[in-house]
C-alpha cells in the first residue's frame, strides 16, 4: 500500500464512526515485506492534515497500527492501546518480557523539536510493571548533536528507535536476543551526546542480526530517499496553496495570506530537514 494511497483512506474514514477499526483492518492485509516500506514514510505527517484534525489523529494511529505489526513479527505478541491519556501507544508481551511504545510522527514543515515532544519521562511512567519501554520517530528528527532527552532516555532506560532501525530488523530478523537492543540506554553512562548514542544502537542492532554497518548505512541513504519523496509531496501541496491564493482578485489578500500562512519558510523547513539529514548520515 502506497503512501499516497493511505492518505485517500484516511481522508475518506476520518470523520466516520470506526475510522480506526476500518484502518487497522487494511493494514493488517498488508504482508510484512509490504509494511516495511511505510515505515519509512510515516513519520511525515501529510501537510494537507490539518494540525489536530481527525485526518491527524488517524495518521498517528497509523503509525501506531506499523509499530504494533512490526512487533508482532519479531515474534512479540501487541497491541494497539486505545485508552486516553496516561498510557502508551502500544504494548508488547513476549515469553520473556513485556514492551510498551509510542510511535512519533512529525511535519517536515515545523520547526526543531523540543525534549517535550518525545515525552521520555511520560513514557517511562506508563512502562509500570512493564520490563521495557521504546519511543520511535523518524531519525533524521532527533537531536543530532546534544541534547536532554539522551540523558533522560539513559537515566531511565527508554530506547529510542527509528523507523529505518524498525525496516533493518524486518528485512534482517535477529538471530541474537533484541534484549540486547532494549537496554542501549540503560547501557550508557547519561550524556547529552548524541552521536554516541546512535554509534551504541548501531552497534547492537548490527550485533543481534550479525549483519554489517555498512548494510544499515544503506538503509539510512534510502530512507533519505523516501523522506525526500514525501518531501517534495508537502512542497507540491503548499504551492497549490499559493496558486489558489493567486486566485484571489486582490493582489494585497493574496500576499496577506501567502504571509499569513507562513508557507514560504515551511517550504524552506522542508528542505533544510532534508539537507541536514544528509548531512548528519555523511558527518
Amino acid at each position: 500500500m502506497t503512501r499516497y494511497s493511505i492518505i485517500s483512506i484516511i481522508e475518506e474514514i476520518a470523520q466516520t464512526s470506526g475510522a480506526f477499526d476500518h484502518l487497522e483492518q487494511k493494514v493488517e492485509l498488508l504482508s510484512s515485506n509490504a509494511i516495511g516500506p511505510s515505515m519509512l514514510q510515516c513519520g511525515v505527517i501529510p501537510e494537507q492534515f490539518a494540525h489536530d484534525s481527525s485526518h491527524e489523529k488517524l495518521w498517528a494511529k497509523y503509525c501506531d497500527i506499523l509499530l504494533k505489526r512490526w512487533f508482532n513479527s519479531l515474534d512479540i505478541p501487541s497491541e494497539v492501546i486505545r485508552v486516553r491519556g496516561d498510557s502508551a501507544d502500544v504494548r508488547g508481551v513476549s515469553k520473556d518480557y513485556s514492551i510498551v511504545a509510542d510511535a512519533k510522527a512529525f511535519r517536515l514543515s515545523r520547526t526543531a523539536k523540543n525534549q517535550k515532544d518525545f515525552k521520555i519521562t511520560a513514557l517511562d511512567d506508563w512502562r509500570r510493571s512493564d520490563t521495557y519501554a521504546c519511543l520511535v520517530a523518524p531519525w533524521y528528527q532527533f537531536p543530532s548533536r546534544s541534547s536532554q532527552i539522551y540523558v533522560q532516555a539513559e537515566q531511565r532506560n527508554v530506547t529510542l528507535l527509528s523507523y529505518v532501525h524498525m525496516k533493518y530488523l524486518l528485512d534482517h530478523p535477529p538471530i541474537q536476543s533484541l534484549e540486547l537492543l532494549w537496554n542501549t540506554a540503560g547501557y550508557l553512562e547519561p550524556s547529552k551526546d548524541a552521536r554516541r548514542y546512535w554509534e551504541a544502537v548501531d552497534d547492537n542492532i548490527v550485533s543481534i542480526t550479525e549483519t554489517s554497518f555498512q548494510m544499515l548505512r544503506q538503509y539510512k541513504q534510502t530512507a533519505i530517499q523516501s523522506t525526500s519523496e514525501a518531501a517534495q509531496e508537502g512542497i507540491v501541496y503548499w504551492e497549490s496553496v499559493k496558486r489558489s491564493y493567486h486566485s484571489l482578485s486582490k493582489e494585497e489578500a493574496i500576499r496577506r495570506l501567502i504571509r499569513s500562512e507562513k508557507i514560504d519558510q515551511k517550504i524552506d523547513v522542508i528542505r533544510k530537514t532534508i539537507q541536514r539529514a544528509s548531512q548528519t548520515l555523511n558527518d
